[in-house]
């Protein structure tokens, strides 16, 4: 019998601060991989211990030392992870992966060996293994840090721990959102659902990992790109990996493009080319942020494939999902214009590479050369590369650099969005809800808003808000609706500050209170001075339902600056 899994996948790439040269990263890499199958207490699990090894071998054969360990007691995860802990000093890359049961309680992760007997609170703090001590085992800089879980959301001690405790034991491991700076954190599937375990050696969201992650030449966030495809292929679309990133540099676990399109042959033990110094841009949000990046630094070409990439990166990227404090704190800080030289030599350089393609795209339409633009997204877009493919949707839907076509862009947000990008998700999302092309289905708007803020689109904030205010695809909850704004106004919307504004002004929360409503109306204008002003029709006031019945769990998105494009296509 097959058994259901939830699969996340964490990947914190903490990079280095300094500008390092490439060799500076081929020293050691370190790996724990562990996997857990055969439980003692609850029933068996057909696929961890064989995606732990197949996973172990595939990391020696990418130069990993690896220690492993499969169907662990507590003692002997332990001891792995004290062993793994001694030896992290002298690596330059250490990975620590582990398939098997997992479950979070109070807000804290626990790792689940097989002789765990879990009936109180009390069993879990002593009878697991906390994920939190092995992350804090691995923080350090000047090393990438990578952490895989793979571990099952049907927690199978659910019901006992319920029972008569006031703990608040959930539903598999808790989300954990990328922080600082140089992380990137993937869930094998969406959250709050349970991935399917396979009917063969390897689920299928390891079996595609282990497909894609030995494949030189290739970012991490290009081959995880790469995943996310193969697990939607492989499920019928029912699993779709998500992804939180504050990378500020590209990483390569096989061989970087230097290496390969140098023409010599990519060695096994070769190790990731990490350029710090680099903004790499993640997925594009389409329809939510403006391209963001590290302040320029007028970069100019270098000699050599590598160079070019970066500084192809730093000119152009685009900020990613969940992007760092460093990332989204200065609006609009491209040079489009230095840009477009430098991402047409590091595509000479490097021909038939999506990833550049789809940023010298950027550049260009940057400059508003929209019909440069949408060439080089186009052949990125048909390349197979989800963030290509998102923004030349947005040109379709507005008849940018090509004739509108709603259906077109229809197509190119679909296929981004079962890629998991985060803008093309909300784009749909806004779709569904005007009856664009589509049948106006407001609740499948919903849906999608609310998948793309747990993607990490900011615009999906406000557009969640405005659905509940209007009870659009859900009953009016004027109280779930501010807390939409609140989060969206935390990141400097104006808009969403407008509508807060007006929901004080009428006492759709309680009182009026005219001082608050002006106090949000005044940080509006000092914060996003181009935000729209929000046309309220003048029945909705406090005499309507404040809220449905029933609590909403409210999707959160950590960003420090809400920037970008106010509720159109952009």
């Amino acid at each position: 019998m097959h058994h259901l899994h939830c699969r996340l996948l964490f990947i914190g790439l903490c990079l280095a601060l300094t500008v390092l040269p490439i060799e500076a990263f081929a020293g050691t890499r370190l790996a724990l991989v562990l996997g857990n199958s055969k439980y003692r207490a609850v029933p068996v699990l057909d696929n961890p211990a064989n995606d732990a090894a197949d996973l172990a071998t595939a990391l020696r054969g990418m130069g990993f030392n690896v220690i492993e360990a499969r169907d662990g007691t507590r003692d002997a995860m332990a001891n792995a992870v004290r062993d793994f802990s001694a030896r992290l000093s002298g690596a330059d890359v250490a990975l620590f992966f582990y398939a098997g049961h997992g479950l979070q309680m109070n807000g804290e992760n626990y790792l689940v060996p097989i002789d765990a007997k879990i009936e109180t609170p009390a069993d879990v703090r002593f009878n697991t293994v906390n994920l939190a001590d092995i992350q804090q085992e691995m923080e350090g800089t000047g090393r990438a840090n990578i952490i895989i879980l793979d571990a099952c959301r049907n927690n199978p001690f659910l019901e006992k721990l319920a029972r008569g405790s006031r703990a608040a034991p959930s539903r598999g491991l808790g989300r954990v959102d990328a922080s600082g700076q140089g992380s990137l954190i993937v869930y094998s599937t969406q959250p709050n659902n349970v991935a399917l375990d396979g009917a063969g050696r390897n689920s299928p969201f390891t079996s595609a990992l282990l497909k894609h992650i030995a494949t030189p030449g290739i970012e991490v966030r290009q081959m995880l790109s790469r995943v996310r495809g193969d697990v939607l292929a492989a499920t019928d679309q029912k699993q779709t990996p998500w992804d939180s990133s504050s990378l500020v540099g590209d990483v390569y676990l096989a061989a970087p493009p230097s290496q390969v399109d140098g023409g010599s042959a990519p060695s096994t033990s070769t190790q990731p080319a990490a350029a710090p110094q680099a903004a790499a841009g993640g997925a594009e949000q389409v329809a939510a942020a403006a391209p963001q990046a590290m302040p320029p630094t007028s970069p100019t070409p270098q000699s050599g494939a590598g160079g070019l990439d970066s500084e192809c990166e730093r000119a152009a990227a685009p900020a990613p999902p969940f992007a760092s404090p460093e990332q989204l704190k200065i609006d609009n800080t491209h040079d489009f214009a230095a840009a477009v030289p430098i991402c047409e030599a590091a595509v000479r350089a490097n021909p038939d590479q999506p990833r550049l393609e789809f940023l010298l795209g950027l550049a260009y339409g940057g400059t508003k050369n929209y019909l440069a633009a949408q060439r080089y997204l186009t052949k990125a877009a048909d390349a197979g590369y989800a963030p290509a493919q998102g923004k030349l949707g947005v040109y379709f839907a507005t008849g940018r650099g090509v004739v509108k076509d709603m259906p077109r862009a229809f197509e190119l947000f679909s296929k981004a969005a079962a890629a998991g990008e985060p803008g093309a998700i909300s784009n749909l999302g806004a779709m569904y809800s005007n009856g664009n092309f589509v049948k106006k289905d407001e609740a499948r708007a919903l849906e999608l808003y609310q998948k793309a803020i747990e993607a990490g689109n900011p615009f999906a904030l406000a557009q969640t808000g405005l659905m509940y205010f209007y009870g659009k695809g859900t009953p009016r909850d004027y109280s779930t609706a501010a807390q939409y704004f609140q989060q969206a106004a935390d990141l400097n919307d104006g808009f969403s500050l407008k509508y807060l504004a007006v929901m004080q002004e009428r006492g759709l929360l309680g009182a009026p209170d005219a001082a608050k409503a002006a106090e949000l109306r005044r940080r509006a204008v000092q914060v996003d001075p181009g935000s729209q002003d929000p046309n309220v029709p003048k029945q909705l006031n406090a005499s309507g339902p404040r809220r449905s019945s029933g609590g909403h769990h409210v999707r959160r998105i950590y960003y420090y600056r809400f920037v970008g494009c106010r509720w159109a296509w952009c």
